[in-house]
């Protein structure tokens, strides 16, 4: 309902809110719980007695679901408009922004419930308070004369799908909501909360004459956030190199990209079984580093043992293999990620570290040694064949780990070269442990060739550190508040984040500070990706909205509205060409990106979407959800095709937070056994297979 600009320091608690809200909606149920615990927020979630907010917002749900009458629609708008008109002039024209906004949802309210004589009846008797500015909306809006005309209104979509914003001094609102709550006009406030977002700011009351600067300047905004997606735009192909290099495979009869490509004449969506070379972007506006031959060659053997999947318009052909790796007795795991080549797996923590495991190297581990004892196999070896039965087969108590014997030399790393005298007591396989944050961490993102990680965390900072030595390179400040998604670009280099300050923002590796500033989501961003040729950056928000961004500009080159729900996962097809957007609605949807619209809407989940993945062909669409399945979808099939996944998976009790398909289409998933009655039931126990009772438990499942 009211939130603190930037500059301001927000209340602790507050914060501490939005962060167990987040983890919640991510899956992560048990960070949450472990995070609420750690900051004594105690039961103020759950109990909204305890907030004085909370508890205002728990009587508004309540008197709305009582309340409905056009005549309390009328009545409340004009008793507050009375206040209004007699209110102190120094603070009257403050308050009044809210009320063109309140109005015009009080009206669509009315149209929504049938009401539409009352709706134009209030129209007209409060037109002399806004027709100096709003004169356009006014006529607009005065067009609707039944329910079906509001989802073909622009003025309406714009105020129904995001909330309005407006900057009000501190008494200003004070005084405002006072009066509101004093009266119990629920509600006016239950619109309000729903509709409008108020920043409150250390500054003195705005004048009129400032106030009219700042309605001419949104007036301005919503005119060209209409028209943003009618703009030509030419950064929609992949980098030369990329098409050369396919072009290249397909000559010698693999590689190439799915041809999905819309049909302007016939306004469908085009179907093509075929792969193709992929249109080539003309010119890239940013610098970029060149391929390394070494990269190329990987490359091309990777496009040579690729597996195509679904070779046919109506999903034919084979479906990915999906390797799935489950964190067993990792409540306070706050998020995941895998390498593309599946060699490091790396978690965040709400204790603020970071711990990478590298799969590859844990099988380089020879001996360990525990407490001057001889030493003793790793569980996978069968060496200990009629001798002495170990730990892990009677099941007793796993002594003290001291040291690792790493191909034949002793050394006190983590399976990782360099990693300095690190000890752990109990791991496997080994891991490297990252401190340096100061919060949860939200978000991790590896580079192309694994040597580096991003970490993202609620101190507002992004870190990033070298995986092969586990150091620390760099911290990069700029949000100010959490950041909730980090990640770097195709390229490596460049890396973008979203953040609860209702931004994204631009980086490059060797800057402290960042390159862009993306600014014009209504509420925080809460996730972002790059397009494949690291030109343009796409992020979603709990707006409702998908928006995607010039690099070199930093304008918005397209927004999509469609979601019901915040958004949380967006993906950017290999061929350019196409994302996807996953919400908390449950919908999956696909868009268009040089045409600028909606391609189709998938459904199939019955929670939050958590993550999304293309496959390397562009083909087909890997969805993770917080209902413990992935769902895979046709690319390729028709507008007007069904929208039911091509085959769903099932995990026992884990919420999928994590997608990756590979080089070779191997589908990598990731995600934190959720623990509660259900999964107890269905399992007979808590911890589940192979759950050693720490929080550095990984097991892959296939």
């Amino acid at each position: 309902m009211a939130s603190m600009s930037g500059d301001l320091a927000i209340d602790q608690k507050a914060v501490d809110e939005l962060l167990i809200s987040y983890l919640r909606g991510r899956g992560f149920t048990g960070a949450a719980e472990s995070f609420k615990k750690e900051a004594s927020v105690g039961d103020m979630v759950e109990d909204m007695t305890l907030s004085s907010h909370t508890s205002l917002l728990h009587r508004i749900m309540a008197y709305n679901r009582k309340e409905s009458s056009p005549e309390h629609y009328t009545r409340s708008y004009q008793k507050l408009q009375n206040w209004m008109e007699n209110s102190i002039g120094i603070y009257k024209y403050d308050m009044n922004r809210v009320m063109w906004p309140l109005l015009v949802h009080v009206f669509l309210d009315l149209i929504k419930k049938n009401f539409v004589h009352q709706a134009h009846k209030l129209m007209e008797s409060n037109i002399r308070y806004f027709k100096r500015q709003h004169v356009q909306e006014i006529s607009a809006l005065q067009t609707i004369t039944k329910i079906e005309d509001i989802p073909m209104n622009n003025v309406a979509k714009l105020f129904l799908d995001k909330k309005t914003r407006i900057e009000m001094s501190q008494f200003s609102h004070q005084m405002l909501f006072s009066f509101l709550e004093e009266s119990s006009m629920m509600l006016l406030l239950g619109l309000i909360n729903e509709h409008i977002q108020i920043s409150i700011t250390t500054r003195g009351p705005l004048t009129r004459k400032a106030i009219e600067g700042i309605s001419k300047a949104s007036k301005g905004q919503m005119e060209t956030e209409a028209g943003v997606n009618e703009t030509k735009f030419k950064f929609w192909g992949v980098l030369p190199a990329d098409q050369q290099l396919h072009s290249l495979a397909l000559d010698q009869g693999f590689g190439g990209l799915s041809n999905t490509l819309s049909s302007k004449a016939s306004g469908s969506w085009g179907a093509g079984s075929e792969l193709v070379s992929p249109e080539p972007m003309q010119k890239t506006s940013i610098p970029l580093p060149e391929q390394e031959e070494r990269e190329r060659q990987m490359r091309l053997q990777d496009l040579k043992a690729r597996v195509r999947l679904g070779t046919g318009a109506q999903g034919q052909g084979a479906l990915p293999s999906i390797c799935l790796y489950t964190f067993l007795n990792a409540e306070a795991t706050t998020s995941v990620c895998v390498s593309k080549d599946a060699a490091l797996v790396s978690a965040g923590f709400t204790d603020s570290t970071v711990r990478t495991w590298n799969l590859r190297k844990s099988d380089s581990v020879a001996q360990e040694f525990y407490l001057g004892k001889s030493a003793i196999s790793k569980p996978s070896s069968s060496s200990n064949k009629g001798k002495e039965e170990s730990w892990w087969q009677t099941g007793g108590a796993r002594p003290k780990l001291v040291r690792r014997k790493i191909n034949g030399k002793m050394s006190g790393s983590l399976g990782v070269a360099g990693a300095r005298d690190q000890e752990i007591e109990g791991a496997w396989p080994p891991y490297s442990k990252l401190v340096g944050h100061h919060g949860p961490v939200f978000s991790l993102s590896f580079s192309s060739e694994g040597e580096f990680l991003l970490s993202a965390s609620q101190d507002s900072t992004v870190r990033l550190w070298n995986v092969e030595t586990a150091m620390g390179l760099a911290c990069y400040k700029g949000h100010t508040l959490p950041v909730w998604d980090a990640s770097f670009s195709p390229v490596g280099y460049y890396f973008a984040t979203a953040s609860l300050d209702t931004t994204a923002r631009l980086w490059s590796t060797h800057r402290g500070h960042p390159l862009r500033i993306f600014a014009g989501h209504r509420s925080d961003v809460q996730c972002v990706r790059f397009h494949p040729n690291s030109n343009v950056v796409a992020t979603g928000s709990l707006d409702c909205t998908v928006r995607l961004w010039d690099v070199q500009s930093g304008d918005a080159a397209r927004l999509f509205r469609g979601h019901t729900g915040g958004v949380r996962a967006v993906a950017v097809a290999p061929n350019g060409r196409l994302a996807a957007s996953g919400g908390a609605d449950g919908n999956v949807i696909l868009w268009d990106l040089p045409e600028g619209k909606m391609i189709k809407s998938f459904k199939g989940h019955s929670k939050d979407i958590l993550t999304l993945s293309f496959s390397d062909d562009g083909g087909t669409l890997a969805s993770g959800s917080q209902d413990c399945s992935v769902c895979i979808w046709n690319v390729r099939s028709s507008a007007g095709d069904s929208t039911a996944p091509l085959k769903r998976f099932f995990t026992k009790n884990t919420p999928v937070s994590f997608l990756r398909f590979t080089p070779r289409n191997l589908l990598l998933a990731s995600g934190v056994y959720r623990i509660d009655a259900d999964s107890v039931n269905k399992t007979g126990g808590g911890s589940g297979k192979g759950g050693n009772g720490n929080n550095n438990g990984i097991f892959p499942n296939s």
